[in-house]
């Protein structure tokens, strides 16, 4: 089955940002037996902890050393495999959440948690410090970038780390180059991923993304997909 479609949808009670946390051992004591209790009694979010454990360990033959650098308006990006992201935590977005079967142009989100890997759902919640690592899928090769307008409604770059799209074959759950690392900006962060069918210039479409307070810009082109998560405190 295609993981594009197949994880679109959480199933479980619990979500996934609690399950990490409980796995990490990072909820306060009368949560995490909260947590026990319901798990012992929930067959669907215990074979979910199961899933968010297992996926851990997919990515991880990629595993290649790590490299930082600085960007703007992010913490630290990291190199490929360094994310550790699991290939089974994936979810395709279109406009309204969801990959619809069928269509063109996809892109999902890994976020990382400490050493927890989950699937990015639609309204996904993160927190600073936390790693996103994004990847496509086309049926024709074209020119990519992704930006986004964090919770301060500042726009900025996500992928590539150059002025233009950049070109990418046709793929299918092909990961991008660069995970990042989250600042701290809190609220709730649009990402609009650009499918071109030629290079072009982002600096002008992440100011018309910043001007217009979040309203997609219209690129001649060029296709947009758009999806929300929210940051938040610890």
């Amino acid at each position: 089955m295609n993981a594009l479609l197949e994880d679109a949808r959480w199933q479980a009670c619990l979500s996934a940002y609690r399950l990490d946390r409980f796995r990490l051992q990072e909820l306060p004591a009368e949560d995490t037996a909260e947590v026990q209790a319901h798990l012992s009694a929930c067959a669907q979010c215990r074979a979910a902890q199961a899933e968010l454990a297992a996926a851990e360990d997919d990515f991880r033959a990629l595993a290649a050393p790590l490299r930082r650098r600085p960007r703007a308006g992010r913490a630290v990006a990291f190199s490929v495999a360094a994310v550790a992201l699991a290939a089974t935590c994936l979810l395709a977005l279109n406009p309204g959440g969801v990959r619809s079967k069928g269509a063109p142009n996809a892109v999902g989100m890994y976020v990382q948690h400490g050493q927890a890997v989950r699937r990015a759902l639609p309204g996904e919640t993160v927190l600073p410090g936390d790693v996103v690592r994004f990847v496509y899928s086309s049926r024709e090769p074209c020119s990519l970038a992704i930006l986004s307008l964090d919770g301060a409604g500042v726009a900025s770059v996500y992928f590539p780390d150059g002025p233009e799209t950049v070109a990418v074959p046709a793929a299918e759950d092909a990961p991008l180059p660069l995970g990042t690392r989250l600042d701290g900006v809190l609220g709730e962060e649009q990402v609009v991923a650009l499918f071109c069918a030629s290079p072009h210039a982002l600096e002008p479409v992440r100011q018309a993304l910043q001007a217009a307070h979040g309203a997609p810009p219209e690129v001649p082109g060029c296709s947009l997909t758009t999806f929300h998560f929210t940051k938040r405190a610890p």
